[in-house]
């Protein structure tokens, strides 16, 4: 089963932390604030992996619906 639109999940938790009353659509100002930290994480995971593929890239990958910057599937031992 796919996984629901990032801007779904962000609206579910603005919701549990209380910010969003159920039914509300989620503000544009949440959305750039959870984009925001978003891109804080993703700086911070860049130093993890290597150059062309980290953990930054990863988090770039599903915040933004960037298939491209998916980690590579390990190979199996």
């Amino acid at each position: 089963m796919p996984e629901p639109p990032i801007e779904e999940e962000l609206a579910e938790m603005a919701r549990r932390a209380g910010e969003l009353a159920d039914g509300e659509p989620l503000r544009p100002t949440l959305l750039l604030f959870a984009d925001m930290v978003a891109g804080r994480c993703a700086q911070i995971g860049d130093q993890y992996g290597d150059w062309d593929r980290n953990a930054g890239d990863h988090i770039r990958a599903v915040m933004h619906g960037i298939p491209g910057l998916m980690p590579k599937p390990r190979a199996s031992d």
